[in-house]
């Protein structure tokens, strides 16, 4: 079974609070993009969960997110007899902000599901994808979606107006706890970007969806890098741009082909880039 997992970009992203236990309620709108990881899932008769990956760095044991999906499904469905090989192709940037672990186990849900035969829903899916990280549930379903809660409660809103997504993914590297703990000495004052988002979508005016874009992550840390890259990226051509989720990539909105492939070459010095697509959902 060879199944695409792919990366997510934030729209929008606002912190509307923290919560007594610890963990932050967002509100967002996230959209699916053409690039992702490849899988590759082979039944294997030892009953085991056996992760393998092209890149150095990534976890093959129980701390990746492709095998917490594999051994949830597998405890969910009583699957003991059989087990899987999971092989993963890695395109998307880890700590990027894009969603790739979350991608990944969305990828095996729906790839298991179809491998094993298991014909389960898409809400029971989603019910094991929310146990696994809060972004698997919206992988999964994939689109242009508000999120809200952890980003576990989902309602479908218009897609984005057909555009050229460029992604650039700066060396510098970003973690997301340290991200909410410096969001934490900065609250969000009320001005929440994604009922903008939710209004400009629904017009279909890709101008108007790009005057909606905002990340409260962005707008706190500052990340030199990340600044250096938005105005390149405005300089040659976007419409606008911003960092996706609590960082590194930026993300580019291009109308232009012409624009976007010249932008692309200024930026391949300052870290990864891909001229994306939006996707709609799986």
């Amino acid at each position: 079974m060879l199944i695409n997992a792919y990366a997510k970009i934030n729209l929008t992203l606002d912190i509307t609070r923290k919560r007594s236990d610890g963990y932050h309620d967002i509100s967002t709108v996230m959209q699916s993009i053409s690039l992702c990881d490849e899988l590759e899932l082979t039944k294997n008769k030892d009953g085991k969960i056996k992760i393998s990956c092209n890149k150095r760095g990534v976890p093959t044991d129980e701390r990746n997110s492709a095998y917490k999906a594999a051994k949830a499904i597998m405890e969910y469905c009583g699957i003991t007899e059989m087990g899987v090989n999971i092989f993963i192709n890695k395109s998307i940037p880890v700590e990027a902000g894009m969603g790739g672990g979350s991608a990944d186990a969305a990828a095996v849900l729906l790839g298991m599901n179809k491998l094993f035969d298991l014909q389960l829903t898409d809400g029971i899916l989603v019910d094991i994808a929310a146990g696994i990280g809060a972004d698997v549930p919206f992988c999964l379903l994939g689109g242009t979606r508000r999120c809200e809660g952890i980003g576990d409660v989902m309602m479908e809103v218009p897609p984005i107006p057909e555009c050229f997504i460029l992604i650039c993914k700066p060396p510098v590297g970003v973690s997301t706890a340290l991200a909410y703990s410096e969001s934490d000495k900065y609250p969000q004052d009320g001005s929440f970007m994604t009922p903008l988002m939710v209004d400009a979508l629904s017009t279909g005016d890709i101008n108007k969806v790009v005057e909606a874009i905002g990340n409260r992550f962005d707008d706190i840390l500052q990340i030199p890098d990340v600044q250096i890259i938005k105005s390149l990226m405005d300089e040659y051509g976007a419409l606008g741009s911003c960092m996706t989720g609590s960082g590194s990539a930026v993300f580019g909105i291009f109308k232009d082909e012409l624009k976007v492939k010249e932008a692309y070459e200024i930026l391949k010095p300052y870290g990864d880039v891909f001229i994306t697509r939006p996707m709609n959902k799986q």
